[in-house]
């Protein structure tokens, strides 16, 4: 199973400055962000104040979304104010996990959480394990961040990060690409 956690990068100060404003900018990120894992096959196990907890089917299912999910996010914060954008972080890890009452429960789920605390603002950050699932399926190049050492996982982590910069000039190109890919499996 693919776990995808994302959460608001400098949310509490954004709160700060404008909780009326956040709050409204947050719900309509949040619309397009639950329609998006939809439509991916995903579901959203937990959800709560400006981080979501979802599960995917497969890796490259939760790995699209992300990236749809953060290219939508970039064209939505185009038309607010600097002091409105919502940026979120996405981490995504293949791993198992425990299902009490609909939610998710375990190292798999920490994992993809601090996963989720290493990417870039409007980045993606994933596991070695969730790599190698999407490293041919996926037309982008990932960065190599080496192993690092997270809050309460006892072994380090080999993560793969790829920041907004690299995905958001390339995604028109890339919808077509997978496109093109499911329609050949179909």
């Amino acid at each position: 199973m693919a776990i995808f956690a994302a959460d608001v990068a400098g949310y509490s100060r954004l709160m700060s400055l404008d909780e009326v404003g956040t709050l409204r900018t947050l719900t309509a990120h949040r619309q397009i962000m639950d329609r998006l894992i939809a439509d991916h096959g995903g579901r959203i196990a937990n959800a709560a104040g400006e981080s979501v907890l979802g599960e995917f089917p497969s890796a490259v299912d939760a790995v699209q979304c992300a990236i749809d999910v953060q290219h939508a996010l970039f064209q939505a914060n185009q038309d607010l104010p600097k002091e409105h954008t919502l940026r979120f972080r996405i981490g995504v890890h293949v791993g198992d996990v425990m299902v009490r009452n609909g939610d998710l429960l375990g190292d798999g789920v920490n994992i993809a959480a601090r996963l989720q605390s290493l990417a870039d603002p409007g980045g993606i950050c994933l596991s070695e394990a969730a790599y190698e699932y999407v490293r041919m399926s996926v037309p982008l190049n990932f960065s190599d961040l080496a192993e690092q050492n997270v809050k309460n996982i006892e072994e380090a982590i080999r993560a793969f990060g790829l920041p907004p910069e690299k995905w958001s000039s390339l995604m028109y190109g890339l919808r077509a690409e997978w496109r093109t890919k499911e329609n050949e499996q179909e």
